[in-house]
């Protein structure tokens, strides 16, 4: 029964963590959501795979699996790259000065 209750117990710690992590980075996982939905709706339309973009972007395939799973804080160069290799819009443009 202890150890039932010790079991129990790390399970709500580990799920009471997720929840207040998601909860703080709520902003960029939603953003990062936004972005995943954009970048497979740009491979479905062009008829690329995951594995072609990681390709195109020299990086792995798990680095692609992560951005189109919303789980990755994207920097801005990889932003860049994404756009530029698929051709979209992710983030707006500044306007000329």
């Amino acid at each position: 029964m202890q150890k039932l209750k010790e079991l129990s117990t790390d399970q709500s710690a580990e799920w009471l963590a997720e929840a207040q992590w998601r909860q703080d980075n709520r902003e960029w996982l939603r953003r990062s959501a936004v972005i995943a939905i954009k970048v497979l709706s740009a491979l479905k339309a062009q008829g690329l795979t995951q594995k072609d973009l990681a390709e195109r972007m020299n990086v792995s395939p798990q680095q692609i699996n992560k951005i189109v799973s919303g789980k990755e804080n994207l920097t801005l160069e990889t932003i860049a790259k994404l756009e530029l290799i698929l051709n979209i819009q992710i983030i707006n443009k500044p306007s000329a000065a």
